[in-house]
């Protein structure tokens, strides 16, 4: 067993016993450089959305306003969102990586929000390049106030939408192909927020047995 290695490099008796894998875990400036943070501005909005480190320099800050007021252009509807998104790691000569986490089967977060519900999303790699607005979601609902929130999302619980709309052809997520984790709030709720993290887990949760908790079924093409 010694003589194998396993993913990133790690001997393969870790791997095969590993139960919790931190994977953000906000002790320094140097790790916010891993994420990126965007609002309706883009399309011509008034939200604003900024990122720093919390107190001490051990956690991740997001804050900023959120404003639903639509962009005078005559097309744009519908606008208010902010978005906190982790980068796709890249190898040498900029190389797409992906994360492997087809170990777990659950997601950990410590958290402490301002009661607002965000979205979890998790983008994976996809075959075709029509797919590459396919997101997982996942709602979580912060309770607000003083105190840390852990949070344990089972990945069979997130669902798969595209462009903000739940698809009716449900499949599960692949774990072994993750490309990046974000957060995102639109609750339509003009105001400021603010969205505390302390650190970013996967871990196997043995009690927990669900593959996929949405039907699985295929659309009838007379439809």
């Amino acid at each position: 067993m010694e003589r194998w290695v396993g993913p990133e490099g790690r001997p393969l008796e870790v791997h095969m016993l590993e139960q919790t894998r931190v994977l953000w875990e906000f002790r320094g400036p140097e790790l916010l450089s891993e994420w990126t943070v965007t609002s309706d501005r883009e399309i011509g909005g008034r939200s604003e959305v900024y990122l720093k480190l919390g107190r001490n320099n051990s956690t991740c800050m997001m804050y900023g306003s959120l404003c639903s007021t639509p962009p005078r252009d005559g097309e744009t509807r519908y606008s208010g969102y902010c978005t906190l998104r982790s980068k796709q790691p890249l190898a040498s000569f900029d190389r797409k990586k992906h994360y492997d986490w087809s170990n777990f089967n659950t997601l950990y977060l410590r958290i402490r929000g301002d009661g607002r519900p965000w979205m979890v999303n998790i983008s994976a790699e996809t075959y075709f390049s029509h797919q590459r607005d396919d997101m997982y979601s996942y709602f979580l609902y912060t309770r607000g106030g003083p105190y840390w929130q852990d949070v344990k999302i089972p990945f069979s619980k997130f669902f798969l939408s595209s462009r903000g709309r739940i698809q009716d052809d449900q499949h599960e997520l692949w774990l072994d192909k993750v490309n990046s984790l974000g957060f995102t709030l639109g609750d339509k709720a003009d105001g400021p927020f603010q969205l505390e993290i302390d650190f970013i887990a996967v871990c196997n949760e043995h009690a927990h047995t669900e593959e996929f908790a949405y039907e699985l079924y295929k659309r009838n093409p007379e439809v």
